[in-house]
């Protein structure tokens, strides 16, 4: 059998960035599962992971946190017949790439696999500027495994194989007939976390959410039913939300607290909360097995489904902090983004959640295509009716066309719209406000700069003076070394990035 490689590069992170995550690759802990599950031996290098202290100067005003390139790729076994690469989101295209430049010099004999959402999204890009052999499109795990087995017997047909992309002889790139998600997603095999250094992430309280102590990733649903423009999920994940059985993966929490002592768990989840009578049966399952630990809805959720009854449970059952995503407070912005939601439903699911002990963020957008400044104070509105209601945090994006969403196929066909490094830079600037690009034709980028600082102070000025006490409760925790909500998150990994010298 092929020794085989699977890599999750190093991070780029802007030097202002506020919301640097050190999280613990879970797409690709995932694939190396399905992997060794089919009998094959899997090296598995998390260049994060294994060095969560470093960072590197990079380009753009920006720092590689993790491995160097040359470090990453000299941890490579020498006999490693086939390697793979995780390429997360598309701002780290040009990292990636030249890694797997770097990886292909000194394994010119070797098959270089890489999947993710930027291979789903840009297939053609990445075919034709990387060194890759195979890109893998949509969900990894048994398109992987094909491509291993093939290889492993001497008879690996590219043209045969589901979900792939490569070049064909002439130069061409040719996209299979894409995989069909697999319906049962029980059957799909636990990550396999003891592959990594997962107790470097486990021992700082890492992980994607606020932190809570020993946190571990899971994802109890894959992909979301909803066709949101500015989102890429249609293109990876499809419109078809699966969730798993409560009871399976309340299974597998039991297995980390066990070996791994998780006292916190992140959701992943794209939207955890559809059915209201699945998170009903979830949180019953928690209190009818006894189990104690917290958890977390970082990513963001819908509201629909939570009321004060969803709420008392949510809190009951250990969950502390949610993250909405209503984008925006105007109707018309909601009507041309395909965000099904109402934002009094909103309004009333965070009074709810609040109430019930709930830490809620929330996350909007401005500057999408169209957008007026009349939208922009709509937006404005909601915020503060956001900021009543409870919410404790919020954080304000700036729209970027991101490959794989419908605005981004709109927005690419503009003559001027140029796939270089200099876009991917540029996508860095949803949470870098000093390099906010407008995509609005009435807004320009200097004024939506402007606009999405006045509404974060709008936000915090009418929160606090609601409720006075929460700006000393954010300064009590950090001298305490203690996190409640995202904004001392966000505080904390300023401080830490003041004391990291660059390697």
């Amino acid at each position: 059998m092929p020794k085989i490689c699977l890599i999750r590069p190093s991070i780029v992170v802007p030097a202002k960035n506020m919301t640097t995550m050190f999280t613990p690759p879970l797409g690709l802990a995932y694939v190396a599962g399905a992997l060794r599950n089919s009998g094959f031996d899997v090296q598995f290098i998390d260049a994060v992971g294994e060095s969560l202290d470093t960072r590197h100067p990079s380009d753009f005003d920006c720092y590689l946190y993790g491995l160097s390139p040359s470090q990453t790729v000299d941890r490579i076994r020498s006999d490693t017949e086939i390697i793979g690469v995780g390429f997360g989101f598309s701002f780290e295209w040009p990292t990636c790439r030249d890694l797997v430049e770097a990886i292909r010099d000194r394994f010119p004999s070797a098959l270089l696999l890489g999947g993710g959402e930027h291979v789903t999204a840009v297939p053609e890009q990445t075919m034709r500027e990387s060194a890759l052999d195979i890109g893998i499109l949509g969900e990894g795990e048994e398109t992987a495994v094909e491509i291993a087995k093939g290889y492993a017997s001497g008879r690996l047909e590219y043209r045969n194989i589901p979900g792939i992309t490569y070049l064909d002889t002439h130069g061409e790139v040719i996209i299979n007939e894409r995989r069909a998600r697999k319906r049962d997603i029980d059957e799909i095999i636990w990550p396999a976390w003891d592959l990594m250094p997962i107790e470097n992430y486990l021992e700082r309280g890492y992980g994607f959410g606020v932190n809570r102590g020993r946190s571990m990733p899971v994802m109890a649903s894959r992909g979301c039913p909803y066709q949101c423009t500015f989102c890429s999920n249609p293109a990876m994940w499809t419109t078809r939300w699966i969730p798993r059985d409560p009871d399976l993966l309340l299974d597998e929490m039991q297995f980390y607290q066990k070996n791994y002592g998780a006292e916190n768990f992140d959701f992943y989840d794209l939207t955890a909360i559809v059915k209201k009578s699945w998170i009903i049966d979830f949180c019953n399952k928690i209190e009818e097995r006894e189990m104690k630990f917290t958890w977390q809805l970082p990513s963001g959720t819908r509201t629909e489904a939570i009321d004060g009854e969803v709420a008392r449970l949510l809190f009951k059952s250990g969950c502390r902090n949610m993250s909405y995503s209503p984008e925006s407070g105007s109707h018309g912005v909601l009507k041309r983004i395909k965000k099904k939601i109402h934002p009094g439903s909103v309004i009333n699911s965070i009074h709810s959640a609040t109430l019930n002990g709930m830490n809620i963020k929330c996350n909007i957008i401005f500057g999408f295509p169209g957008e007026t400044l009349k939208e922009i104070f709509e937006s404005y509105l909601f915020i503060i009716k956001m900021a009543l209601a409870g919410a404790f945090d919020i954080s304000i994006w700036a729209f970027s066309p991101y490959p794989g969403s419908e605005l981004f196929d709109e927005i690419s066909q503009r003559k001027n719209f140029q796939l270089d490094d200099g876009y991917y830079d540029s996508l860095r600037s949803y949470a870098d406000t000093t390099s906010t690009i407008s995509y609005s034709e009435h807004i320009s980028d200097k004024k939506l700069r402007l606009l999405r600082t006045v509404g974060v102070m709008v936000f915090y000025f009418v929160s606090w003076a609601r409720r006075p006490v929460r700006p000393f409760k954010i300064v009590w925790n950090l001298a305490r070394g203690k996190q409640e909500s995202r904004a001392e998150l966000g505080l904390y990994n300023v401080l830490r990035r003041a004391r990291l010298k660059p390697s």
